[in-house]
């Protein structure tokens, strides 16, 4: 007998770079975000759920004695969201019958839940000083960590991924094999056309936290993060990236403040790229119990830096800034939905570089049970620049693209014990760009294998 704690999933997006100036600005490309969405795909777990059919109230009334159906009424309550309730019919259930250890289990994983969390540690250890069956102990012990672990005002926790990957079109070349030169087609060499690759990836993090007391919790974080890409062929499009970023979180007036800052350090083939400043703001709410929404907003300072590689990277120099609007619906205990809609303007030293972005994107969850889960992702973006590259065309670029994921994974201690902690999950990306000019008209498929271990107090 279990419950469910929804964790937030996201996929590993794909890296790729543009011919023979690699492109690092798009987010699917930018190796520190990609970082960090591994991670997060690594925490996806479930502790349980339990799921009943629809009962009407007016049959408890009924029967308020008969403890199976009160205790399936429980479960039903806890299916809609309202945990309150569910915790109300337990306490009642626990009244008649003191002695339902998986009744008081499910009781403790409520008052966790609503972060009741002395209540939850009292009834976990009256659990835990009955002869109650070996699998009930077993999950009262870690209900009970969980507890001891919220409880701590000083949380740390570490993450380490290896991943491989492959792409069919690693370096980005136009699916035309042409490229245009001051308006004119030019047929490409066979070097600069379209060609797969495989890669090695290694993340990790470090996050501190602190939590600070009060009517209005409030918490403090620091993250650091490493990510490296290990091309098998294409040398040149090596990447490493280091990233810390650090914030608060803060809660005023039922809105959730979070102001955040970092900085992110980006290496192609063992050179400087890109160095990046950046802060953000992120504001949420919960709009009904299993609803939220939240606004995101971030200023980067990019500095590119000209390498034998990317001999013009100087001119995407400039600020960029980041505006998305969302909501994150829980339309059950094993199903989130995420709708985002996003605009960006990037600002460059060369004109031509500058662009505007208008986005929209969905994004599917669902856990699949004993800690297994899919994600499916579907996200339109429409570029927009601000002056043509004559050396190209004389026509304004115009780039709309769609951008299509999934992702499985599982926990590996379901194949063999000795690897609790390890997330292993398998993923495809499809990359299909449109452009009025065919050097950024291309399509890339990405699929790639992580395994993930996560450790924390």
């Amino acid at each position: 007998m279990k419950f469910l704690i929804f964790s937030l999933v996201l996929a590993a997006a794909s890296a790729s770079a543009q011919n023979a100036a690699p492109n690092l600005d798009r987010d699917s490309q930018d190796p520190a975000r990609r970082a960090a969405a591994e991670r997060k795909a690594a925490e996806a777990a479930e502790a349980a759920s339990a799921v009943s059919d629809d009962i009407p109230f007016e049959k408890i009334l009924a029967a308020p004695g008969d403890l199976d159906l009160n205790e399936r009424y429980a479960r039903e309550q806890i299916r809609r969201g309202d945990l309150r309730g569910a915790a109300t019919t337990l306490e009642r259930v626990l009244i008649l019958a003191p002695g339902r250890d998986r009744t008081r289990l499910l009781y403790a994983a409520v008052l966790y839940r609503l972060d009741a969390l002395q209540d939850a540690e009292r009834e976990l250890r009256i659990v835990l000083a009955r002869l109650a069956p070996a699998e009930v102990i077993e999950e009262a012990k870690a209900y009970l960590k969980l507890v001891e672990g919220r409880k701590r005002k000083t949380h740390f926790d570490a993450r380490l991924s290896v991943g491989y990957g492959w792409d069919d079109n690693r370096n980005s070349a136009s699916d035309t094999n042409t490229n245009l030169f001051f308006g004119v087609p030019v047929l490409l060499n066979p070097n600069s056309r379209r060609q797969d690759d495989t890669s090695v990836t290694f993340s990790g993090g470090l996050g501190l936290s602190r939590e600070f007391g009060g009517a209005k919790p409030q918490k403090a974080f620091l993250n650091l993060g490493y990510y490296r890409g290990e091309q098998t062929r294409i040398n040149a499009l090596d990447l490493q990236a280091y990233s810390v970023n650090g914030g608060f979180a803060l809660r005023a007036l039922g809105f959730e403040l979070r102001p955040s800052a970092g900085f992110d350090h980006v290496l192609l083939s063992q050179s400087t790229y890109l160095r990046n400043i950046w802060e953000g703001l992120r504001v949420s709410r919960m709009l009904r119990p299993r609803l939220e929404a939240y606004a995101d907003f971030r200023r980067e300072d990019q500095k590119f830096v000209r390498t034998r590689l990317a001999p013009n990277a100087e001119q995407r120099t400039g600020e960029q800034y980041d505006l998305s609007l969302g909501v994150n619906w829980i339309a059950s205990p094993r199903d989130r939905l995420g709708f985002v809609a996003g605009h960006r303007r990037k600002y460059a030293r060369a004109v031509a570089q500058a662009y505007r972005r208008e986005s929209l994107g969905g994004e599917y969850t669902r856990l699949l049970g004993r800690g297994m889960f899919f994600v499916a992702g579907l996200t339109g973006q429409f570029d927009r620049y601000d002056r043509p590259d004559v050396s190209l065309s004389t026509k304004g670029r115009i780039d709309d693209a769609i951008v299509g994921q999934a992702l499985f994974g599982a926990p590996l201690s379901l194949f063999w014990k000795p690897l609790g902690g390890f997330t292993g999950t398998l993923g495809v990306e499809r990359f299909q760009q449109f452009s009025n000019l065919l050097n950024y008209e291309y399509t890339n498929t990405r699929l790639s294998a992580m395994v993930t271990y996560k450790w924390g107090i």
